[in-house]
């Protein structure tokens, strides 16, 4: 089933004094007309038991977490996970310890992680980054397999994570059945492919199959030309050139659980973002919850 999974978990809050942020979080639900939701942090200070109290008042009010993603950029440029920087692995390591611990007791989907050694280098493709990182996302799947949970690997073309290949590879060396994909079509969008992404989202699919839990759902467009440099820049969904008919009849085919993310965008982007995605939807027949 396709869900979509809105990131307004921020309203997710415990306790009496967090009533009317709970409220709200279901008036936004309603408006999306969803069920699922995407938790992008949970507060530092929270225990297990706040934890198993916020999934008590999402399963009372018929609501589950999708994606689970809370992202560390680390020390530039040789920070996060798999880093040179060996002190900052650790730290963001055990961020996603904790992630993966509050997931499982908030029934999520999954946990979404980036690999990010080396950027705004160029150094960022280097062989031995890619081991370092490898060696990161390795230890991130022991961890997932321990806690019961899939962890996705999140794209970019400024990463060491930057192309279908590197997904599919990320999947032949890490080697755990825990390891899976959080695709960002646009994130891997290049000038080339720009006015073709049915073409590359094809390509996710071929490649990578079930391997795929979750997808950030943007749009892309393309400026410049002549003399001036081409600029590739995200879009709110139904604004762009991103194939989404290919894209929602792709996922569709899967036959599997898949979340869709709208991401980086304000509230009433994100529902007319969702909008389009529904509408799309039912112009190909895809069942979108």
């Amino acid at each position: 089933m396709l869900r979509l999974s809105p990131p307004i978990a921020q309203h997710l809050q415990i306790g009496k004094e967090g009533e009317a942020e709970r409220q709200e979080l279901l008036r936004k639900a309603r408006t999306m007309d969803v069920k699922t939701i995407t938790v992008t942090r949970v507060p530092d200070s929270w225990t297990d038991d706040n934890a198993q109290e916020a999934r008590r008042f999402l399963d009372d009010n018929g609501m589950r977490v999708g994606e689970f993603t809370g992202f560390y950029k680390g020390t530039r440029p040789w920070g996060g996970l798999g880093g040179f920087d060996r002190a900052d692995h650790e730290f963001t390591i055990n961020l996603y310890r904790r992630q993966l611990r509050i997931a499982k007791i908030l029934g999520a989907h999954f946990v979404g992680f980036g690999i990010l050694n080396g950027r705004t280098t160029g150094r960022l493709w280097d062989e031995d980054v890619w081991e370092s990182c490898m060696n990161g996302v390795r230890e991130l799947c022991k961890m997932a397999e321990d806690a019961g949970m899939d962890v996705a690997g999140h794209p970019h073309t400024m990463s060491p994570l930057s192309s279908v290949a590197r997904m599919e590879r990320m999947l032949d060396e890490g080697q755990s059945p825990r390891l899976k994909i959080l695709l960002d079509p646009v994130n891997i969008v290049t000038p080339f492919i720009a006015y073709r992404t049915g073409e590359m989202i094809n390509e996710c699919f071929d490649v990578l199959g079930k391997a795929i839990v979750g997808i950030h759902a943007k749009d892309v467009t393309l400026s410049g030309g002549g003399k001036i440099v081409a600029h590739i820049d995200e879009a709110v969904p139904g604004t762009g050139t991103l194939d989404y008919p290919t894209l929602l009849r792709r996922m569709a085919a899967l036959g599997t659980d898949i979340t869709i993310h709208a991401e980086h965008y304000p509230f009433a982007e994100t529902v007319q973002g969702q909008m389009y995605i529904r509408s799309v939807g039912r112009q190909t027949g895809v069942a979108v919850s």
